[in-house]
């Protein structure tokens, strides 16, 4: 039987992002109780959706040993709203009413850069409450132990989180809690808690084992999925397409070594397709320019081109340059965006990923 903890909260701090979608890296920091005997913390993120990722604890002792320990964390992620299916454009805007076949400001779709060796982190919000009813991902569990009548650990702890692709942080959290061993504890005690805690694991890695061998159990491996992305790029948002268009913000995709960036989009609602609640234009638009093709080459392995469209900003029309993109999978193929002219006015239909349709013979 699992030993009694003798563990008490003695500190909790909340975090939030500032962004919906995203991938880090996410700075925590805090210092160490000082606590005598045994110290531990947890990081949990607690929001609507599962995460998953990969984080490094770098732990600095007084006076300046260092060490870092890198694992992944999360068993599922819960991101559909952050790779939209039913999109509208990219980055790449170019102004006016004439043609461009690229350019226009920001990063483009095929943009690569090595992992930074050092990690650039964005800090987090400090909050003050935990979302009733979340979905909890635990980040990492780790403790420090002393066996004799001294402090644990006198330290400084820097926690980078960051995963492969974007997380779907709506309304999430990082919850800090640090424990200590309760103020009353005995040399005695102690030890007798430590003999009792290591048969109990001693016992419990055995039974484990036997499941593993047995193939009622499987290992997840904490290995890390990708090092940290680079921050994220600068883009330019072209105009809303629809009323209830939400924006998208691109994302880094790791290959062969390299982070290739992947512009940002439009989710448009498939209701705002029905209801014509898509921009509309007083006059058709433009010829499409004659060199809508691709200006730099395929970035992943499983990118497609999707090609360019003009839109409309209430003034004017504005190419938007094509950009390569990820499909949710390999059923998916694109469909580029079409103007349809009804009473004397342009209705804008804007591009998506959609189903290949199988025609049976």
């Amino acid at each position: 039987m699992k030993p009694a903890s003798p563990y008490e909260v003695r500190e909790r701090k909340v975090y939030r992002p500032t962004e919906r979608c995203g991938q880090g890296p996410y700075r925590l920091e805090s210092d160490a109780l000082r606590a005598k005997y045994g110290e531990r913390m947890v990081v949990v993120a607690c929001g609507k959706h599962a995460i998953s990722g990969n984080y490094r604890i770098t732990t600095t002792r007084k006076p300046q040993a260092v060490t870092s320990n890198e694992a992944s964390f999360g068993f599922y992620r819960e991101n559909e709203a952050c790779k939209a299916h039913e999109l509208a454009a990219t980055s790449g805007v170019a102004g006016g009413g004439g043609a461009s076949s690229g350019g226009g400001t920001g990063h483009h779709g095929g943009a690569t850069t090595t992992a930074p060796a050092k990690i650039k982190s964005m800090t987090l919000e400090q909050a003050t409450s935990v979302p009733e009813g979340c979905v909890r991902s635990a980040v990492l569990d780790t403790s420090w132990i002393s066996t004799e009548d001294n402090v644990a650990i006198d330290a400084h702890f820097v926690i980078d989180v960051w995963s492969d692709e974007p997380n779907d942080l709506e309304g999430l959290v990082f919850v800090v809690e640090k424990s200590a061993v309760v103020a009353d504890m005995t040399l005695q005690r102690w030890h007798a808690y430590r003999d009792a805690s290591d048969a109990y694991y001693k016992a419990y890695m055995a039974n484990l084992d036997v499941e593993v061998r047995a193939g009622r159990t499987k290992l997840l491996d904490s290995k890390v999925t990708t090092p940290p992305p680079p921050p994220p790029c600068a883009e330019a948002q072209p105009p809303r397409p629809s009323r209830h268009a939400r924006w998208v913000p691109g994302y880094w995709f790791y290959e062969d070594a390299k982070f290739h960036w992947i512009a940002g989009l439009w989710d448009v609602p498939e209701e705002d397709v029905q209801r014509a609640l898509t921009v509309q234009a007083p006059t058709p638009p433009p010829a499409a320019p004659v060199h809508d093709e691709p200006t730099e080459t395929q970035p992943t392995r499983t990118a497609v081109w999707t090609p360019g469209s003009w839109q409309w900003d209430g003034r004017a029309y504005i190419w938007v340059a094509g950009a390569w993109r990820i499909p949710p999978d390999a059923q998916h193929t694109w469909q580029r965006a079409t103007w349809t002219i009804n009473a004397g006015k342009a209705i804008f239909a804007p591009g998506g990923w959609r189903v290949r349709v199988r025609t049976g013979r």
